[in-house]
Formats: structure tokens, sequence, C-alpha cells
């Protein structure tokens, strides 16, 4: 028989996979526990009680919302809430206003668009796309004043030049109202609002510019890419026009003048339909003579119409506005002009607009997002990850040097990604995994890398649904799991820190997430739609998620730690002994104050409870009875090696490592083969005296008479009591193995 006590100084792997269990040799492991539920391991070793949330208000209706973070600078962060056919404005918690009553904006969106809104901000603009009608600018002149517009697109993109010379279109004139007369085409009501761009077959009615030569005031000539006529003068001179726009004197001399009339393509947007061969257009850019005396079948259709579909896909890199992904052309992307991102006429100049087709791929499933990142811009497809760059380090990327690379083959889903440290972090296909596509110095190119794996039961369980980064205070990243719980990941790649854990919200269902900056800039506040079922209604809560960093670091006093769910803070002044909360009539609730906790009570119909003694301070919420934190079974050290298939048992002086902590609870769980395990009753962390409040936190170690009888595996269960922090950072068991 041997005697050992072998320490657990680390959880910062958080709840690692069942088919872990027996991997002492593996690193998460040696810093991981069997369960993390409704606690949060730390960066620094030890493991805390997760935060709770604040109650802030319902959304629209209690309709299903989607949020859209808008942050534009310190102090001017915002949470646009978008629910069936309206916007709202959420500053710092509180619901923006006008003449009293919320600030509501009319949406062009219905309930069914909301899962697929994709977004990127532009200064105090949103472009909004969601792949089934246009693009939307969403844009703020006040707190309380947006306005929200398709965009007008009146320069491109476009498709595929059409080959077949059958197919021809010609302009009635070059400006204003003109008609199109098609030979070959089927004009129809989808193409109306569609643009078409067309391009000369040939200039030979226009001669080339040369120069000292006669001409004649209204002749025309071309230069480049630009057509001219001859303003005044009759010599074309020894200088070419080279502007593009009005009127300029070329040569004093001579006083030869020109005036730009079009460059080489005309743009039109067509307006009506007359009938299969004949459309009303509007000029959007001058169409070039050849167009107008003569048919060409050098036409191309807009890229983005009723007819062909729209993105579904936003981002901005590289000062190009890249949108991607239609119903037609699953697997094209588009990029602006540099600096305006409403500029998509196609362009061979380095900084122009352009579109690019992924190809060489063994399938063609449509792109889902695209996300900024340090090497480039990431292209999330089903089947594939793809980064787009430039092929030329001395350029950006623009229409001669974009370029693709695949980086993995694992797919993805439209849920849009994180890149916390400038690499996408995404949720695979299967819903089940999470991958991050980091760059790799030896393979000079992507490498995946699963996140999910050391945890991957929380996703084959209950597949991950969105994802989010909260880079303070913990530098985790939170996932909405489909049954409506989340997960948390805590990813330091800098200190090897990868942990993950469970997080229930007392019985609601996380709908929606989102993330933006306090006030004071000091943290990343997470927000959550909260679908719950109070007093036999169903609502949905808009619910804060609470900071209790500050009471973790000693910096706020444990009274102002939030531990419950839906809950509402009160400071009351003078103290009192009743608080209300309509929100919560029917529910068991619990209050934790500045002198201890109190409850259960039942929130009666009128909504105002009362507690035994008045309170400066209080926090009434619901308390999730689901949260629990357990090691791994603890080894027992054997004079003749492993000591795996031998009884053990746990004795009586274990070592607790705690911080901080005002009160929780600590059982022993035992283990055999076939047998239902065996949980001993709850016994406190924080020895107390009978009826002693809790305002006080204890930091230091305690010693636990929590034992076991001899069994095949052993291990300590933690559990919260209320409301009151708890934080443990080490585990010290005293633990015997029978020899036998």
């Amino acid at each position: 028989m041997t005697r050992t006590r072998p320490p657990q100084l680390a959880f910062s792997s958080g709840e690692i996979s069942p088919l872990l269990h027996s991997r002492p040799d593996y690193q998460r492991y040696q810093t991981g526990l069997a369960a993390c539920v409704g606690f949060l391991p730390l960066r620094q070793g030890g493991f805390t009680r997760a935060p709770g949330t604040i109650f802030r208000g319902y959304t629209r209706n209690n309709a299903r919302a989607k949020r859209i973070p808008f942050e534009f600078a310190v102090n001017d962060a915002l949470e646009l809430e978008f629910t069936d056919g309206y916007m709202r404005v959420w500053r710092y918690g509180t619901l923006v206003e006008n003449g009293g009553s919320p600030y509501e904006l009319a949406m062009p969106y219905d309930e069914a668009a909301l899962d697929q809104l994709q977004f990127v901000q532009s200064a105090d603009a949103i472009y909004i796309c969601d792949g089934q009608s246009r693009m939307q600018k969403l844009s703020r002149l006040a707190l309380d004043n947006w306005t929200i517009e398709p965009v007008d697109f009146r320069t491109g993109p476009f498709r595929v030049q059409n080959l077949d010379e059958a197919i021809t279109i010609q302009c009635s004139a070059s400006s204003g109202t003109i008609t199109l007369t098609g030979v070959g085409t089927s004009f129809d009501t989808s193409w109306v609002g569609s643009l078409i761009r067309l391009v000369p077959t040939d200039f030979s009615a226009i001669a080339l510019w040369t120069g000292n030569t006669a001409v004649v005031v209204g002749d025309k000539m071309r230069y480049g890419e630009n057509l001219y006529k001859l303003t005044a003068g009759s010599d074309t001179g020894v200088n070419p026009p080279v502007h593009t726009s009005g009127e300029r004197l070329v040569d004093k001399s001579k006083g030869t003048k020109w005036k730009h009339i079009s460059d080489t393509s005309g743009i039109v947007k067509i307006t009506t339909i007359t009938d299969p061969l004949s459309s009303t257009a509007e000029v959007i850019k001058t169409v070039p003579d050849p167009c107008v005396t003569d048919p060409s079948y050098r036409w191309s259709e807009g890229a983005w119409s009723e007819r062909w579909g729209y993105p579904k896909a936003l981002e901005i890199f590289d000062e190009h506005l890249f949108a991607g992904f239609t119903s037609s052309e699953p697997r094209t992307l588009w990029a602006s002009t540099v600096g305006d991102y409403e500029d998509f006429e196609p362009s061979a100049d380095a900084d122009g607009s352009f579109s690019y087709t992924i190809s060489g791929s063994a399938s063609l499933n449509s792109g889902n997002w695209l996300r900024a990142g340090k090497k480039g811009i990431y292209i999330g497809a089903l089947g594939e990850v793809f980064r787009g760059f430039s092929n030329n380090s001395q350029q950006v990327i623009g229409p001669t040097t974009f370029d693709t690379e695949l980086e993995s083959t694992d797919g993805c889903t439209q849920a849009e990604p994180i890149a916390p440290y400038g690499y996408p972090v995404h949720i695979t296909k299967d819903g089940g995994r999470v991958q991050e596509v980091r760059y790799s110095f030896q393979e000079d190119g992507g490498k995946p890398l699963e996140l999910s794996l050391p945890a991957q039961h929380l996703g084959t369980s209950s597949g991950f649904e969105e994802i989010v980064w909260q880079s303070a205070p913990h530098r985790q990243a939170w996932l909405r799991r489909a049954n409506g719980e989340l997960a948390s990941m805590l990813y330091d790649p800098d200190e090897d820190v990868l942990g993950w854990a469970r997080c229930p919200v007392a019985g609601g269902v996380v709908e929606d997430l989102t993330v933006t900056t306090a006030a004071d800039t000091g943290y990343d506040i997470l927000t959550m739609v909260v679908r719950r079922v109070i007093d036999g209604q169903t609502v949905r809560m808009t619910e804060e998620q609470a900071v209790t960093f500050g009471v973790i670091a000693g910096e706020q006093p444990i009274s102002e730690a939030v531990h419950f769910f839906a809950s509402v803070e009160f400071t009351p002044d003078p103290a009192t002994d009743t608080f209300s909360v309509p929100h919560l009539v029917g529910e068991t609730v619990y209050v934790w104050t500045d002198a201890g906790q109190y409850g259960p009570v039942t929130v009666p119909a009128e909504g105002e409870i009362t507690i035994d003694a008045p309170v400066n301070r209080a926090v009434v919420g619901l308390l999730d009875e689901t949260h629990y934190a357990e090691t791994l079974n603890i080894p027992a050290e054997a004079k003749d090696g492993s000591s795996l298939g031998r009884k053990r048992r746990l004795n009586a002086g274990s070592g607790i490592q705690l911080h901080r902590t005002a009160a929780g609870k600590i059982r022993t769980v035992e283990r055999d083969f076939g047998q239902a395990e065996r949980v001993s009753p709850q016994q406190d962390l924080v020895p107390l005296q009978v009826a002693a409040d809790l305002s006080k936190a204890y930091s230091g170690i305690t010693k636990t008479a929590a034992n076991t009888g001899y069994s095949d595996e052993v291990c300590f269960r933690f559990e919260p009591y209320g409301g009151a922090p708890m934080t443990v950072l080490g585990v010290v068991p005293d633990i015997e193995e029978t020899g036998a």
C-alpha cells in the first residue's frame, strides 16, 4: 500500500473529452477536469464560477432577434437589434429612445432572413447582405436617427461578357433615357433593375488620334481608352488629349480643344421591358457612339440582380469591399475599387475593381463567409477554406495580383468566424468542431488546427451554431450550442492555454450572441438573447453577462459578484429589504447581498419580494443548480508502477487552495466498474459558524474532511453555493492505493 499527495495545481484546460480520461501522459489531461459546468478555467491555472447575467429588457414583442455590434470610437459602442421588419438601438444595456419610446427603424428583413444576415462596418455605415435581396446600407445620422436603403451600385459588378455574336444590343442614344434593341435577346421582367455594360464591337468609324492632323470642329477621335470630340481648332496639334472628363485646351498654339465624351464602355440600367427584344434603360455611364450607330455583341449583364442573385458574404480588406457568393455564382467574389466601396466597374488598374472565381477544387460548393486576416482574406466554403492574397509582395491585392490558396478541406458552416490572433477560427461544416487556420512557416501556408479536439464531446453531443470573441478580461471565445447552452473556449496560444467549459444559463435557451466594448473600454461585454418561459409565457430577454473579474482580482467587494441569471442589481440608499423583479414573476429566485445570501423566494404576481433584513446592495436572479466542476480520477502512486486496476481511497485532510471564495461545497465521487457512482453528501469548503453572514472572501488552503472507501476511481466534485463567489487554484489530495 502506498499513500501519497499528488498535487494538481492547474486546471486551465477545463473540461476534456472522456476519450482522454486514461491519458495522464497528455498535457491537457494534466491541467484538465472531467467536468467544468458553470465554471471557467483561468489562464493562470485555477477555475472560477462563470459570471451570471443581468437583465436589460426584452426583444421587440419578444420576437426572435439578431444583434449586430456597431463600434465607432471610444465610448461609442452600440448593438443593433434586428427583429421581423424592425431595428432598435441598444447603448450600454439601455434602449435608445426617441420621444419617450424606443427608437425603431423599419427594416427590409423578415424573421427568416435574420440567420442569413452578414455585415461589415465602415465608419458610420454598415453594409448588410443576406444572399436573397439587394445589399443594404445602414447609416447613422444620430443615435436616434438612422436610415437604410439599397446600395445603388451603378458601375458594376458584371458577369462574363456575352460571346455569342448572334445576340446583340443596340442603344438609341448615348445618354438620358434610351431604348435598347436586341437581336436574339430574351428580355423579361427579371431584367428590370439590371445593369448592362456595353463595349463596341469595333471602332472603325472613329479614327485613332494622330498628331498634326487636319480636323474640323465636331470630329471624333480616340486615344487610349477614351473618345474625344473636337470643340475648337483645325489641327490635332502635338499633344494628345488624356483628360477623362470635361473640355480641355490641349494645344494652345493651335487653339485645339477636345471634349471627353466617353471611354470605351458604357453602362445602362434597365427600367422597363417592352418585349423580349426591346427595353427602356437609364444611361449611367455615357454609351460610346459605336454602340449607338451599330449593334454590339460585347455586352455584360450585372452580376447582382433578381435574375442572378445577390451576395451573401461581406468583408473589407486592403481597402476593397469584398462581396461574395450569389446563387448563380456561388464561388465568385467581387472586390470594389480601392477606397470606394460602391465602385465595382471592371478595371485593370492596380487599385481597380475585379472579380475572382475559385476553381481547381474537386467540389463546387458555395462560399459561406469572408474574413480579413494577417496573411490575406480568408474565404470559407462548405467544403474548404481558401486564403486570398497578393502574389506580388510589392503590391496590394488588385486585378492582376489576386490569387488564392487552399488552406483546409474541412469546410465550414455559415456562422461567421472570429480572428482573435489574425487567423480565422471557424465552425467546421459538420457543426461539431472548432478549427483555426493558422499560418505555418514550415509549410509556407495555412495549417488547420482543431481547437475543439481536447473537448470533442461538446460538439458531437450538441453542435456549435455561433461563435464570438471576448478579448478581455479572459481572452475566450463563446459558442452557442444547438441545445441552447453556451460553451466557453479559453484560448491563449502564446501561453499554450486552451480550455473548454459548458455554461448552462438557468434553463434559458441562448439564441444570439454579441460582443461589444464596455463604456470604460476595460472589458468586452457579452450580450445574449435568451428565450425563457416565465410564468407560463415565452419571452426573449436581452441579458448582459456580468463582469466578475474585479471580484476575483480583489478590486471589488464580493457583494458585487453576480452569479445569478436574468438578474437585477440594486444599490438602495437608504437600505431596504424589498425589491421589485416583475420580469421573474412565478420564478424561484435568490438574493446575494452585502450581508450574505437570502432565498429561495418565489416572486409573487405583483413582482415584489421581501427579505429578512434591509441591505445596501443586492442581486436578485435565477440560480442554475446544474453547475459543478469535477476533477479527473485522482492518481495513486504505486511502488511497482501503475495503480491502474487497483482500488484506492481518499483520506480526510486533502488540501484545497482557494482564492477569494465566500462559500462553496465539495463532495467525493466513487466509481467501480459496472456499478452506479457513489456521491458523498456535501461539505462546506469554507467552514463557517451556523447562520454566519457570507460577507467575507477567503484565500488560502483549506483542509477537507471528505473521504471515500476503496474504489476503482475517486475524484472531487465542487459545487457553488447560491451567489457566493468561488475560485479553486489547486488540489492536493491525500490518496492511498491498496497494493492489490
